[in-house]
C-alpha cells in the first residue's frame, strides 16, 4: 500500500511491523471530514502507529507504540499499537504539512548492539530482536513536524519529533527520557538524511 508519508529508507526512522504508517493511506480515505475543514485542505485523525530510531552514539533503539517487548511480539500476543493524532494540511505551494501528537505513547529503549539492519528489518529477524534486553520503558509525549510529508512541495523536507517522558528501568528505577530526531530531504535528491538522532536517559534520584 501506498503511504502519504515518505516510504523510501523510512524503515530505519519509523516502521518496523505493518500496522504502522504504511496504513496511513487507508485511514485517511476512511475518515470523515467536514466540509470546512476539506474547503481549507485539512484532514485530522486518529489511528494506530509505530518507529523506531537508531541512536550510534549513545548505542541506544527507542521502539515506540507498544509496551509489549520482542519477546512477546514474536510469540504472537495478540496486540494493537498506540493511537497517534494525525493531522495533514495541504499548502497552496503543493506541500503536504503534516503533524503527529500523541500522549501516554509508549517507549521502549533497547542497545542499539546487536540490532538488525534497520533498512531490512522482518519477521526472520525475531531470532535477533528476542535476545535483545529492554533496558528501559514507560510512556512519553511525542510531537513530529513534517513540513512537506509527500514531497510534493519545491523547497526541501525537513521533518523529525521530540518526546519526553518518565521511563523505568526493569528493576524499577526512574528515568528522565528525552528523545530528539531530525532529518531532511534535499529538493530534488530523494535521499533521507539524518541530521541528529538524540536519545537521553537521566537517572532520577
Amino acid at each position: 500500500m501506498k503511504s502519504p508519508v515518505k516510504t523510501r529508507s523510512l524503515l530505519s526512522a519509523w516502521t518496523l511491523t505493518l500496522l504502522c504508517l504504511g496504513s496511513l493511506e487507508y485511514s485517511a480515505q476512511a475518515v470523515s471530514v467536514s466540509p470546512a475543514a476539506a474547503a481549507a485542505g485539512v484532514i485530522r485523525y486518529s489511528d494506530q502507529a509505530n518507529f523506531f530510531v537508531v541512536d550510534s552514539e549513545h548505542g541506544l533503539v527507542s521502539y515506540h507504540g507498544t509496551n509489549l517487548s520482542f519477546a512477546q511480539i514474536c510469540s504472537g500476543v495478540p496486540f494493537e499499537f498506540d493511537p497517534l493524532r494525525f493531522q495533514f494540511i495541504h499548502s497552496p505551494s503543493g506541500a503536504l504539512h503534516a503533524l503527529f501528537s500523541g500522549d501516554e505513547h509508549h517507549v521502549i529503549i533497547y542497545p542499539s548492539s546487536g540490532w538488525p539492519n534497520p533498512d531490512h528489518i522482518g519477521p526472520g529477524d525475531c531470532p535477533t530482536l528476542v535476545s535483545l534486553p529492554v533496558l528501559a520503558s514507560g510512556t512519553a509525549h511525542v510531537v513530529s513536524t513534517d513540513n512537506d510529508a509527500t514531497l510534493s512541495g519545491q523547497g526541501a523536507d525537513a521533518f523529525g519529533w521530540t518526546a519526553q517522558g518518565v521511563l523505568f528501568y526493569p528493576s524499577g528505577g526512574k528515568l528522565s527520557y528525552s528523545e530528539t530526531v531530525r532529518a531532511l530531504v534535499e529538493p530534488g535528491a530523494g535521499e533521507l538524511r539524518l541530521l541528529k538522532v538524540d536519545i537521553r536517559l537521566v537517572p532520577i534520584p
